[in-house]
C-alpha cells in the first residue's frame, strides 16, 4: 500500500496535455522504488516500462525538509479504478487498484 504525502492532504496534481492524463504524486518515502502501470506479474515479464521515481523535495509544518520520491503515472480515465504495480525496497511486486478523481 502507499499514501500520498501527509503534507498534500492525499492529493496529487493532474495535468492533462494533447488529451492523455498523468498524476504526479509525492510519496512519504523512499520506500517505493518504482510502479507500473498495470499488473504485478506483467510488470517482472522482459521489455516492462517502469516508471521511475523524482526526487520530490517536501516541507513539513514544523520546518523540516525531506527529499521523498514522486511519481508521473499515465491516469487512463476518471473515477473508476485502475491497476497499478508497485515495486519497494525489498524486491518484491504489489498490485494495487487506483482511483483519480478531481477535487471537491
Amino acid at each position: 500500500m502507499f499514501r500520498i504525502n501527509e503534507e498534500y492532504d492525499n492529493r496529487a496534481l493532474l495535468t492533462v496535455d494533447k488529451g492523455a492524463m498523468t498524476v504526479h504524486i509525492t510519496l512519504g518515502s523512499r520506500n517505493i522504488v518504482n510502479l507500473y502501470p498495470g499488473l504485478a506479474e506483467d510488470a517482472q515479464k522482459d521489455g516492462a516500462v517502469l516508471l521511475q521515481p523524482t526526487d520530490d523535495e517536501v516541507t513539513y509544518s514544523d520546518g523540516l525538509t525531506e527529499t521523498v520520491n514522486g511519481f508521473d503515472v499515465p491516469v487512463p480515465y476518471l473515477d473508476r479504478e485502475f491497476d497499478l504495480a508497485l515495486i519497494g525496497t525489498k524486491g518484491v511486486w504489489y498490485d494495487h487498484k487506483v482511483t483519480v478523481s478531481l477535487a471537491d
